[in-house]
């Protein structure tokens, strides 16, 4: 069974949904960083996954290249948060994948390629900068280039607390341009979640000031702030995009304290009361800034213990809503809500 789904994109082209997933117990690690955690004991290190519409899936293996030009299985620390994947245009077989990658020396982003059909993804390059201090999720703009939100400031210690509780804006996002050379893209947000991008418009979750931003890059690969969408009784956290229509999917999280308390001891079943609201976000207009913002799933917790994605998967004929949490023991499929 599919656990730990934090994040999920799918293939417009084909409709195939590729999961990030692991084990609860080792997500503690980096969830809680300044928790006392037992690595000898770790269980596994994390898996992607590819499905189809019948719920069918499979392991892409993560691989690198040995000095002898063979492939072996990736040596390095593979722990994911969020993850995205870039298509190269005019051969959308090629594909590559950037994951925000929580090792235990540092933290960084894992850049693979894949061939689609293939059971193997090869390690390209992992890079990692001072700016990635809290990486929490990751919009690869080509093959290595990419914008990255950093949730908080601080990684560890008290003022990493007092910034969650108080929601101070210390967050940012950061580019890191084809030369490899990274930069601050926006700042001042309130930790700064998950990331999309729909035409000339890329959407940041703010889960400290609960909604969306709405930005444009300019030609440096800063953003400029045209927009918010605020969110009324939830906080966001990843965003899905359906490009045959623009609407913006974001699973949401109802109380956001009961949440932590979950992601600190999912024992303690505090899960009746945190929930999960998703969200579809359909524009007015072609400016993408105004929408109608309707709830298609409201659970209190005892469906999952809330979610962090929801992503729309079509192939053949079939329509439906995958939904994963980063803490969920179960990956939920919804074939009515859409």
């Amino acid at each position: 069974m599919l656990s730990g789904c934090e994040d999920i994109i799918v293939d417009s082209e084909t409709g195939l949904a590729y999961l990030a997933c692991g084990r609860l117990r080792a997500r503690q690690h980096w969830l809680h960083p300044d928790d006392p955690y037992d690595l000898a004991h770790e269980e596994e290190v994390d898996r992607v996954y590819v499905m189809d519409e019948n719920d069918i899936y499979s392991e892409i293996k993560a691989l690198e290249r040995a000095s002898d030009g063979s492939l072996r299985p990736f040596t390095q620390d593979f722990r994911v948060h969020g993850f995205d994947i870039y298509w190269s245009p005019g051969a959308r077989q090629e594909m590559t994948f950037m994951f925000i990658n929580h090792q235990l020396q540092q933290n960084a982003v894992s850049i693979f390629s894949h061939k689609r059909g293939t059971d193997y993804m090869v390690h390209v390059e992992t890079v990692a900068s001072d700016l990635l201090n809290s990486p929490n999720n990751i919009l690869a703009m080509s093959q290595r280039a990419f914008y990255a939100t950093n949730d908080m400031k601080y990684l560890r210690g008290i003022m990493r607390e007092i910034s969650k509780y108080l929601r101070l804006p210390n967050a940012h996002v950061v580019y890191r341009s084809e030369q490899g050379e990274f930069g601050i893209a926006a700042k001042g947000i309130r930790y700064a979640n998950g990331i999309a991008k729909y035409q000339d418009w890329i959407y940041v979750a703010s889960s400290g000031d609960p909604g969306l931003l709405i930005y444009k890059a300019l030609p440096d690969h800063s953003l400029v702030l045209h927009g918010r969408i605020a969110f009324k009784d939830s906080v966001p956290d990843n965003i899905f995009i359906d490009p045959l229509t623009g609407q913006l999917y974001c699973a949401s999280i109802l109380k956001a304290l009961e949440t932590f308390r979950y992601f600190k001891h999912p024992s303690l079943n505090t899960t009746a009361t945190a929930g999960t609201k998703v969200l579809c976000l359909t524009p007015q207009d072609n400016s993408s800034a105004r929408f109608d913002i309707q709830p298609i799933l409201i659970d209190s917790g005892r469906l999952m213990p809330t979610a962090t994605i929801a992503a729309v998967q079509r192939r053949n004929q079939v329509k439906r809503l995958l939904i994963g949490g980063v803490m969920s023991d179960a990956l939920v499929v919804c074939d009515s809500v859409i």
